[in-house]
């Protein structure tokens, strides 16, 4: 390459021109570092940790914006603020194309490297030595992508022989490694912790910008540049590497937009998600840590934009039936898992369902107007139940695994600032505070909770053992303590910290309940309804830690005696009072077993007295009839033997609060929804027959108007499938507790099919005739009393322990009914 005469006498080959810098265009080169630094921590910070491609194609996009715009661009703007002798266009820096290609793929796959190092030995060991080394190796990666793309770009100089001053050039990666390392150990110490917010990732960025600049910089200080050429060309060599910085830059910073546009519009989705009906799973691993997502959030779904009430009154919590209905499904998913295609169908045939994927589900589930109330109960179980199933398939699990509905509706949407909204009377006279206008019945002790903006969450709960906590762990979720994640699950819910900390524990220790039904033995219970505030119905005493129970004291670790049956016949119908003074004050005419079983009985009521310290127990009438404690319930493949006798009675319907902290008051329906939720409960089928005749009639419907032949075979055949005999006529209908769960004039229920599981039940009876005079020979004689047939409806439920002490508490009140004599209680007649 040739020069101009002058320009050779200047500057002759093998000369070492001046070297000065622009000022401005190492500010631009910073800012292009910051640039990529900022875009890559932001992909970092949203990445799925785990083992999927997702992960690794998120790496890599963390990766090539580091590498090729935070180092790559920076460089070369960087190495354009170097200005070469008086800044004569022959003698600048010139690069070899080769070269420069080169030093942009390595850095890239340096990086990636050491990403994927600390992403998947930090965040999953437990042993804080590995975790520390999968730091550090991240942060020399970075520092040697750094180092190594700014010494081969400058070797691919066409123009020049570089000299090197080898301490700048150890000074230069001691920088790149040692900021990088603090870089990216801030970054994944706050990710860890869920401290990783806006304004620290800032921080992290412009470290890691330092990194970069501090190290060009540094480098570029202890270089000496010996020409060996010149360039003759027009200069668009340089001007095109320039425009491509220029471009990746202009790129880095769009998509630094979009992060911040999507970052918005989640936290509006959030926000508006508080005030939805949202369902949410609680799985909480061995030690009491919660699941939480990327951004330590539960993983959630919108079931529906909001809770139709039909009344003002009629408010969406335990006592609902709806969410009773829910409350047993969930404990006995198997029974409605295989009708949740026809339930998908169904809904987006109707509309309120269009789309089926996960992700986006939340966002396509509509809200109901109050013209359809006859289909409402029945659609928002549908929308429940493909929620559920969506749920499960984002957690890539069963919907059986998923958990239980816990035993509460959660209130969302309740942070202070919304509790003090502030609104205009109509004649603008004053302002009032939200918060002023609650409804405060200070005779009831209840105040009624701000309808505005809130929102309700239903929270299936579960425990995960260790197997299922690595398998969530490999799908990028966490496990976190609540002082961790609190502050983004508070912001999330619209709660405020304390409330979150609350419910949370709540919900753990509900998960580490286990079902309280004895297997055995005699109990003595206290039975004490209390009138709801407004008398929306009944509410049932029970313990607080354990609700499905009533409060009971064990009476005899066995089965009593026909002596003591026959002892405690004498105290029916007597009050708790009484029982105490008859136990004290006895005739002496006694035997010494019936002495000590009385005394026993007396110091049992005393214990109970001392758990419920309620006035109206003192009033409450005792049954002596001997009730199961379960009805059908099979505990390790036997039929629970527990027996229970109580003391019932009716509290005053102005004294609401329990007065002992251990025990609370829930609807009487819901105490019932529990004694039929138990594992091995017979009205798990029950329940489950009944599903499949209201939500496969929607199928059924469909196949009849689309195939009418073809759709009745089909039918007939499942109603011989079902029908134990062909000549069953109609029967009545049945009476259970869930009759008004469902509208009668919803689609979903088909006349034909309301006793598809009807049937007539044939048994041989023999009896059994043991005479104590034929002992020798030891003979038994069967006499055969035929045959004996029943019919009913095989799907009816039988009558829970709650069922049977209502009936026995209003036959108490009832001054006209008849009471049950002791040789009836004896024998356990009704």
């Amino acid at each position: 390459m040739g020069a101009t005469p002058g320009l050779e006498a200047k500057y002759p080959i093998g000369s070492r021109p001046d070297i000065s810098f622009t000022p401005y265009l190492i500010f631009c080169s910073y800012l292009v570092s910051l640039i990529g630094s900022a875009t890559t921590v932001e992909l970092l910070h949203r990445r799925v940790s785990g083992s999927g491609w997702r992960a690794w194609v998120q790496i890599a996009g963390c990766s090539v914006s580091f590498g090729l715009v935070a180092i790559w661009c920076m460089h070369f703007v960087g190495n354009r603020a170097i200005v070469l002798g008086d800044g004569e266009k022959e003698i600048q820096l010139y690069y070899s194309p080769a070269y420069t290609a080169l030093s942009a793929i390595i850095p890239v796959v340096v990086i990636f490297l050491g990403l994927m190092i600390a992403d998947r030995f930090y965040r999953r060991s437990q042993h804080a030595a590995i975790r520390i080394v999968s730091l550090v190796v991240c942060g020399i990666c970075a520092g040697a992508a750094i180092t190594e793309m700014h010494y081969l770009g400058n070797n691919g100089t066409t123009n020049y022989r570089l000299h090197l001053n080898w301490p700048h050039v150890f000074g230069a990666a001691g920088i790149a490694v040692g900021a990088s390392l603090l870089s990216f150990g801030l970054f994944f110490h706050w990710s860890g912790s869920w401290l990783n917010n806006i304004f620290r990732r800032a921080v992290v960025a412009c470290f890691l910008a330092l990194a970069v600049s501090g190290m060009h910089w540094t480098a570029a200080a202890g270089t000496w540049y010996e020409l060996r050429g010149y360039n003759k060309s027009s200069g668009n060599e340089r001007n095109v590497t320039l425009i491509i910085a220029l471009c990746l830059c202009l790129s880095a910073c769009f998509v630094c937009f979009l992060l911040g546009f999507l970052k918005q519009r989640h936290r509006r989705l959030l926000k508006d998600r508080a005030r939805q009906v949202v369902l949410a799973c609680a799985t909480f691993d061995e030690s009491g840590k919660l699941l939480v997502s990327q951004g330590g959030l539960l993983p959630c779904q919108t079931i529906t934009r909001q809770f139709h009430q039909r009344t003002f009154d009629n408010e969406f919590n335990n006592a609902h039936p709806v969410f009773q209905w829910i409350f047993r499904v969930s404990r006995h998913w198997s029974g409605i898992v295989d009708l949740i295609p026809t339930m998908r169908e169904h809904l987006h045939s109707t509309g309120y369902l269009q789309t089926t994927s996960p992700s986006t589900a939340a966002e396509s589930r509509s809200s109901f107007s109050s013209e359809e109330d006859s289909t409402y109960s029945a659609t928002f179980r549908e929308l429940f139940c493909v929620t559920a199933y969506d749920i499960a398939k984002t957690l890539d699990t069963s919907l059986q695994n998923l958990g239980n509905l816990y035993e509460e509706v959660v209130t969302t949407g309740t942070s202070i600032s919304m509790a003090r909204a502030v609104f205009k009377d109509p004649h603008d006279r004053k302002e009032i505070i939200a918060a002023d206008v609650a409804n405060k019945d200070i005779e009831t002790g209840m105040t009624s909770p701000i309808l505005f903006g809130r929102g309700q969450m239903l929270v299936l709960t579960k425990r995960a053992d260790a197997n299922e906590v690595r398998r969530l762990q490999n799908m990028g979720y966490h496990f976190a303590s609540i002082d961790q994640v609190g502050d983004n699950l508070a912001r999330s819910l619209q709660v405020t910290r304390d409330d979150l900390h609350d419910m949370v524990d709540r919900w753990h220790a509900f998960t580490e309940r286990s079902p309280s039904i004895p297997s055995h033995g005699t109990y003595l219970a206290s039975f004490l309804l209390q009138p709801a505030p407004g008398m929306r119905g009944l509410d049932v005493v029970v313990p607080r830690a354990t609700p499905d129970r009533l409060p009971m004291v064990e009476l005899v670790d066995g089965k009593l005696t026909v002596a003591m049956l026959k002892c405690l016949s004498t105290f029916n119908g007597l009050s708790l009072d009484d029982c105490l003074a008859r136990t004290g004050q006895r005739s002496g005419m006694e035997t010494e077993e019936e002495d000590i079983f009385l005394e026993h009985f007396r110091i049992t009521i005393l214990d109970l007295v001392r758990d419920v310290p309620e006035s109206a127990l003192h009033r409450a009438v005792f049954s002596a009839k001997q009730l199961d404690m379960a009805h059908g319930v099979s505990a390790q493949n036997e039929r629970s033997a527990a027996t229970v006798f109580a003391f019932c009675g009716i509290k005053e319907i102005y004294i609401q609060s329990p007065q002992s902290l251990t025990l609370k008051c829930i609807p009487m329906s819901f105490f019932q929804t529990y004694l039929r939720s138990f594992p091995g409960s017979p009205d798990h089928q029950i329940l489950a027959i009944r599903n499949h005749k209201e939500f496969s009639a929607l199928t059924r419907t469909r196949s009849n108007e689309e195939k009418p032949e073809k759709g009745s075979k089909k039918w007939n055949f499942k109603l011989r499938k079902y029908r134990s005999t062909p000549s069953i006529t109609t029967l009545q209908p049945d009476s259970c507790s869930e009759k008004g769960l469902v509208n009668p004039t919803s689609p979903f229920a088909d006349s034909n099919s309301s006793h598809l599981w009807g049937g007539i039940m044939v048994t041989s009876t023999q009896q059994i005739i043991h005479d104590e005079s034929k002992r020798a020979s030891s003979t038994v004689e069967l006499r055969d009393l035929g045959v004996k047939s029943e019919a009913g409806v095989a799907d009816t439920e039988q009558l829970t322990l709650a069922d049977r002490l209502m009936s026995i508490t209003t036959a108490f009140r009832d001054p006209h009914a008849t009471r049950s004599s002791p040789k009836d209680l004896q024998y356990g007649k009704k």
